[in-house]
């Protein structure tokens, strides 16, 4: 992927932080003994990874994780993205849904690649 605009930027970031409220708030609704909670914790802390990852690349922050982490979270992430593409392909191409998935397909994939860049 060549340069991302400001734009695409925006976009990244905001896709990694609807994530994480929405499954922030998924993991609050959720019994403690539910076999989902486990995989949404590991989703969770790979979306918090992924938004890490390119608020340090775009907007110089500081990315606070080791190299365990990341490589788990990129793992994750890589692992979600054939499941966003069924649901991509599945939403009504216009569609807020359809717009909504592309830009979270694109979010994961700038934080694969940074992630592998940076170990």
């Amino acid at each position: 992927m060549s340069e991302v605009s400001a734009v695409e930027q925006n976009h990244a970031i905001a896709a990694f932080e609807s994530v994480i409220r929405k499954s922030e708030h998924a993991l609050d609704s959720m019994a403690p003994n539910v076999p989902a909670r486990k995989t949404l914790i590991k989703r969770l802390k790979a979306a918090k990874v992924g938004l890490a990852v390119l608020q340090s690349v775009w907007r110089e922050k500081s990315f606070e994780y080791d190299m365990t982490e990341s490589k788990e979270a990129r793992n994750v992430l890589a692992g979600m993205l054939p499941m966003l593409g069924k649901f991509y392909d599945k939403a009504k191409p216009g569609s807020s849904q359809h717009t909504l998935i592309q830009r979270r397909i694109a979010a994961f994939e700038l934080a694969v690649k940074f992630l592998d860049e940076r170990y």
